[in-house]
């Protein structure tokens, strides 16, 4: 049977070089999710900077839904991530469960204290800053590599910052909050346009592979 052949039939390489393209124009499509964190962080953080003079629970509950979403996006980038082994898949999942948790206390009623919701979100931004930092480093495949690790140095400074002022106003808080919820928002925004022309570019190399006629 003549190789031709082979490649007709169900399954054959044929089938197998449009799987590969489908799954490649998926991963493509992707880049909306970052999208939309991106776009969520921005506009959070826009808010606390506009309209700093908010209660202890208007900041909780902001960063709460921030956290619960990016958490979600996180958990869903482990499964994805097959390229980036093991290691990195299950410290993406680790931030993912983080943030949702963290989340999670900052929507409760036991946040009432500028003291407490700072504390929270110091951990937070140190814990997750290093998690995001050694999972861009195992990622050495991924278009948006730099920038995951910038954010994940910035969460670490910010982290640090808060921490070493367990005294912080709330005000401060609050624009410190919204400062770096704006920059992460737009480092996001980027990743993802970075992540939609690298699947572009991986389906129009995976299709003209296709295309090209039997040796």
């Amino acid at each position: 049977m003549s190789d031709h052949a082979v490649s007709g039939v169900p399954g054959g390489p044929v089938r197998e070089s449009r799987d590969v393209a489908d799954l490649m124009r998926w991963f493509g499509d992707a880049w909306v999710l970052p999208l939309l964190v991106g776009g969520t962080s921005l506009v959070i953080g826009i808010l606390l900077i506009v309209w700093p003079n908010v209660t202890v629970t208007a900041v909780a509950v902001l960063f709460g839904v921030y956290l619960l979403i990016y958490g979600v996006f996180r958990l869903i980038e482990s499964f994805a991530a097959d390229e980036a082994g093991g290691t990195a898949r299950v410290l993406l999942a680790l931030l993912g469960v983080l943030s949702i948790v963290v989340g999670v206390l900052c929507l409760r009623n036991i946040l009432q204290t500028v003291v407490l919701l700072a504390l929270l979100l110091g951990l937070f931004w140190l814990v997750g800053g290093i998690i995001q930092v050694v999972a861009a480093i195992l990622q050495r495949s991924r278009p948006h590599r730099g920038l995951t690790m910038v954010s994940g140095v910035l969460a670490v400074l910010a982290g640090v910052v808060v921490l070493s002022y367990p005294g912080i106003s709330l005000l401060v808080l609050t624009v410190f909050l919204g400062i770096w919820l704006v920059v992460y928002g737009v480092l996001m925004i980027l990743g993802a346009f970075r992540l939609r022309a690298a699947g572009r570019r991986s389906v129009e190399v995976t299709g003209g592979a296709a295309a090209a006629p039997a040796g």
